[in-house]
């Protein structure tokens, strides 16, 4: 066996660019001696080194742990060093499970809005529960402004407010507007929480809400809201709160506006 190896039978021996091999060196791990022409020329020490190198860079170490391993290592250091990893693993693990859990919980929820049944388009008297809901008031005169308000209720809630396949963010709209015949105009945005959420802004007080699913684009709206009313007039049921949009299925679900699901009601004595 040789005593010392050249920089190309390492990188062949090893399938790693030479450059990788000089990083190495400049970093302070590896030490290859010179021969007479310059050339570098690994030793078995060298060797060993990169053998451990490589052993924990494809367990998932970062260049700089691994240095500072490699320093001075024994028996106990190497495996403190492997049970840092395990609860490095761990809290990965937990990490994914939640993510996995919510991204199921996602799936289902737009599962159950391509789901909607027939005749949910149709307008009717529903009776709702109380909804807790984290809110931002914000003023919004155009309809596209909505995003934008939706992204800063976003960033009210730290960022734990996720948008694709949410289904339960909403806007309401002033009722004297709307009323009126005209529409675009917004005056709150919100998401609806779990039942036992502790932390909340405001409820959404239960009640008669005349409600009907909104099947396609937004550019419907204004005659279905039409709609919306005059049933309620001709069922002699008055509007007593600013109306609601929620959107369960909207543009941060898909591209196409013919797939938008979206559910429109308001309260009613």
């Amino acid at each position: 066996m040789k005593e010392y190896y050249k920089i190309g039978e390492i990188s062949s021996l090893y399938n790693i660019g030479t450059d990788s091999l000089r990083y190495y060196e400049e970093i302070g791990i590896l030490s290859p001696k010179r021969d007479t022409n310059g050339y570098r020329m690994y030793s078995i020490g060298d060797i060993r080194t990169l053998n451990v190198l490589r052993e924990l860079r494809s367990i998932g170490f970062s260049m700089e742990e691994i240095k500072n391993h490699l320093s001075g290592f024994n028996l106990d250091s190497t495996m403190d060093l492997f049970k840092s990893e395990i609860h490095r693993i761990d809290l990965k693990l937990t990490e994914l499970t939640q993510l996995k859990r919510q991204l199921t919980y996602r799936i289902r929820g737009m599962e159950e809005a391509l789901s909607i049944s027939e005749g949910s388009e149709n307008i009717q008297l529903k009776t709702c529960p109380d909804r807790k809901i984290f809110a931002l008031n914000d003023n919004v005169t155009r309809e596209d402004d909505v995003d934008f308000s939706i992204k800063k209720l976003q960033k009210k809630s730290q960022n734990m407010l996720y948008l694709i396949g949410n289904g339960h963010i909403g806007a309401s709209i002033p009722l004297d507007y709307l009323a009126g015949g005209s529409y675009g105009h917004y005056n709150k945005v919100f998401t609806i929480l779990d039942d036992d959420a502790e932390d909340f802004d405001e409820v959404l007080p239960g009640g008669k809400y005349v409600s009907c699913m909104v099947k396609g684009s937004y550019r419907q709206m204004s005659q279905r809201w039409q709609e919306l009313f005059e049933y309620a007039k001709k069922h002699d049921l008055v509007p007593q709160a600013d109306p609601l949009e929620i959107y369960i299925i909207d543009n941060h679900d898909t591209s196409d506006e013919e797939e938008y699901v979206t559910l429109i009601q308001v309260k009613v004595e």
